[in-house]
């Protein structure tokens, strides 16, 4: 065609700004602050049990956003043993955002919904009473109802600042997705961190 001669520098300067803009459009830049600080806190799920280092939910979360999770799970804790580390393990560390998944132990164990309503209600009301927003996890509708309508009547009356429940949906008795019968292998972290994610960002975005 007449009237228009590209070199070979204009053309890949072209098609370098085409493939930025499509990365862009896939992969657009998530508007938050980066220096904010995320606590996870949790059991044995959270600390990433079964999986390999650096391939649980947790890690993941990190990758997705671009952020540091410090992750404060500790295999076997309870609702109980966790609000006795909650100054320590999180308060201590001045956190902006609190993942808080628990209540699993409690059940192994036999402790009552009430207990567990208790100490989550202590637990989230520290977490907020520090500044922190939390991020209230529930584990399984299919595994334990009684529990999760804990969680969601938690949510809704302490008013969290978000809530995912029912986490391990999809993951619960699938072999491919598990280290053993309750702790996911690193595939089933993935599906858990994709699941909270959407929430994580959310309130990542919102300004102290």
């Amino acid at each position: 065609m007449k009237g228009f001669k590209f070199n070979f520098l204009e053309v890949a300067a072209l098609f370098l700004a085409i493939l930025i803009a499509g990365l862009v459009y896939l992969y657009p830049v998530r508007e938050y602050k980066r220096d904010q600080i995320v606590v996870a806190f949790g059991d044995s799920l959270t600390r990433g049990y079964g999986t390999p280092p650096g391939k649980n939910f947790v890690t993941y979360l990190s990758e997705y956003t671009n952020i540091p999770i410090i992750n404060s799970g500790k295999s076997g804790d309870t609702t109980a043993d966790a609000l006795i580390r909650l100054k320590e393990d999180v308060i201590n560390k001045k956190p902006d955002v609190v993942l808080v998944l628990l209540g699993g132990n409690d059940f192994f164990e036999g402790n009552s919904e009430e207990v567990v309503s208790i100490n989550l209600k202590t637990i989230i009301r520290n977490i907020r009473a520090s500044g922190a927003k939390v991020i209230l996890i529930g584990g399984s509708k299919q595994v334990l109802p009684n529990y999760e309508l804990v969680f969601d009547r938690l949510a809704l009356e302490e008013k969290v600042e978000g809530y995912v429940p029912n986490v391990l949906l999809g993951v619960l008795f699938r072999k491919d997705l598990l280290y053993d019968s309750v702790h996911p292998n690193e595939r089933g972290h993935e599906v858990i961190a994709k699941r909270i994610l959407p929430t994580l960002e959310k309130i990542l975005r919102e300004e102290k």
